[in-house]
């Protein structure tokens, strides 16, 4: 499959999809969320979301990462985050959000957890 919102990367049973979009809203969120739905339903253990280059997200892509979350979750498996920028990081935390995920500094953190 050819991505358009993220970058793949698989390791085992781990993907690592980085984001490259800049803003995840509007249409751009319906890509997401298709491309994130086609990664958690393999057969994977973990997906880690790189969000180093996401600045800002509506709450239909928040929605997403959710979804992703209550999926993998069912499959006993996990999705991890990594590389929040400071305004996804209050975001995050404003909603509580950062009590449903598990977050990191970076890959490398995600991956060694």
């Amino acid at each position: 499959m050819e991505y358009k919102t993220i970058k793949v990367n698989q390791r085992n049973n781990q993907i690592i999809a980085t984001v490259i979009e800049k803003r995840i809203y509007l249409g751009i969120t319906d890509i997401f969320r298709e491309e994130i739905l086609s990664l958690v339903n393999q057969d994977i253990s973990e997906l880690i979301i790189n969000l180093e280059n996401v600045a800002v997200m509506n709450s239909a892509g928040l929605g997403v990462l959710i979804m992703a979350r209550d999926i993998m979750h069912k499959k006993d498996g996990a999705v991890k985050l990594t590389n929040l920028q400071p305004l996804m990081q209050d975001i995050f935390s404003r909603m509580r959000l950062d009590t449903l995920f598990s977050i990191f500094p970076n890959i490398d953190n995600a991956l060694e957890n």
